[in-house]
């Protein structure tokens, strides 16, 4: 009996530890999977886990609490360094959105109803939903999640969140994310100097609405051009999140 109570105490502690990198899931590459199979999967990896785990014996309400919380911020630090790459993507691409006219649509669609069209924002989900996967950023997830049971076994965590660990998560994700659409970026801002002379040349012609078709030209041409590099950025962008978990739980 007391091996069984073990058992099902390693099993929820890792329950615990994976669910914050699936409960993230809408900001994540991971959104994709249904949540029948988001919640399979957990239930899985938990169950791996405590074939090998250390057997755990947890007594008292107030150990049960400290172990919970342990367990749930050390997925909260995972489910962070999967969620702000890909929300620092999500609004690399919102930006181009903006600069390329691409959200204007909504001015031309009435059946829109005033949602603002975000073009290469999707199209860059997507791209990145489809590498994050191919590079195998998923395994090396999955594998840093068991490694972090061998170093700070399940229920002994005694974790806390760095704020200033945070921080460098945040800053250098939105970072890493604006260089990837940064040649981009550049080329819309030399089309708009552009339209402003020629708007500052022609105050009577409305060059707003006539530059629109060459910036979405000069957006998709650039984001076409930059493509062959987009792998290496993205994979830098997640493998320097991954790295910094450690110090987003004060280590």
């Amino acid at each position: 009996m007391d091996a069984l109570q073990s058992f099902v105490a390693v099993y929820v502690l890792a329950m615990l530890r994976y669910l914050p990198v699936f409960v993230l899931a809408p900001l994540t590459p991971l959104r994709w999977a249904p949540p029948l199979v988001r919640i399979v999967l957990v239930m899985l990896l938990a169950w791996m886990t405590a074939q090998w785990a250390t057997p755990l014996a947890v007594n008292g309400i107030a150990a049960w609490m400290s172990a919970i919380c342990g367990e749930l911020l050390i997925g909260l630090a995972f489910g962070l360094a999967v969620m702000l790459p890909h929300a620092a993507l999500h609004t690399a691409g919102w930006v181009i959105d903006v600069q390329a006219g691409s959200s204007a649509g909504v001015l031309f669609d009435p059946g829109s109803q005033s949602d603002t069209q975000a073009v290469f924002g999707n199209a860059l989900m997507w791209l990145a939903t489809v590498l994050f996967f191919v590079l195998d950023l998923h395994l090396q997830l999955y594998r840093m999640l068991a490694v972090s049971v061998q170093l700070v076994p399940l229920g002994r965590s005694g974790a806390h969140l760095a704020w200033d660990g945070l921080a460098a998560l945040l800053g250098n994700s939105f970072l890493l994310g604006l260089a990837v659409v940064m040649p981009v970026m550049f080329g819309l801002l030399l089309v708009d100097v552009g339209v402003a002379y020629a708007t500052r040349s022609m105050p009577q012609a409305n060059v707003y609405f006539l530059a629109l078709p060459l910036k979405l030209l000069v957006a998709i041409g650039l984001l076409m051009a930059t493509l062959p590099l987009f792998p290496a950025l993205f994979a830098r962008l997640y493998r320097d999140a991954f790295q910094r978990v450690p110090g987003l739980l004060g280590g």
